[in-house]
């Protein structure tokens, strides 16, 4: 009996490590073209630049970073190095809280299409409009509170 506990313990780590390897084949490459987009805004990107987009008027710099983060491509560890680059470029507080927030709106695609599928478009348009509307309210509140 311990045997066969034992043998059951080695393949299912055997299974672990298998599946975390697949899934770091996913990760890695997503995360390199972060870490490498983040150092181009860095070192490339003029602070003037930040600035008039995202540092300056508030009022079009916030709703600009959620939409940013809403329509952005890459997953949610990735945004992290983009919105540091931007935040040690000069970007305020309350638009990075907008960028990563808004990067979380529309989360996974399989919860987009379960809710759409279940609930509707308009329960779908309903939730996107409304939480972009929070996400800027609360950027806005963030930059007032920082």
């Amino acid at each position: 009996m311990v045997c066969q506990t034992r043998s059951n313990l080695t393949e299912r780590i055997k299974e672990i490590s298998a599946n975390s390897l697949e899934d770091m084949k996913t990760i890695l490459p997503i995360f390199f073209v972060a870490v490498f987009v983040s150092t181009l805004l860095e070192l490339y990107v003029p602070e003037e630049i930040i600035f008039t987009l995202l540092g300056k008027n508030l009022l079009l710099a916030i709703p600009l970073a959620t939409v940013a983060g809403i329509i952005l491509p890459i997953p949610r560890y990735a945004t992290y190095p983009i919105a540091y680059a931007l935040f040690d470029k000069g970007a305020g507080v309350g638009v990075i809280f907008s960028l990563i927030s808004g990067e979380v709106i529309l989360g996974s695609l399989e919860r987009d299409v379960m809710e759409f599928k279940f609930f509707g478009w308009k329960s779908y348009v309903l939730r996107l409009g409304l939480c972009t509307a929070f996400v800027i309210m609360g950027g806005f509140l963030i930059e007032i509170l920082a």
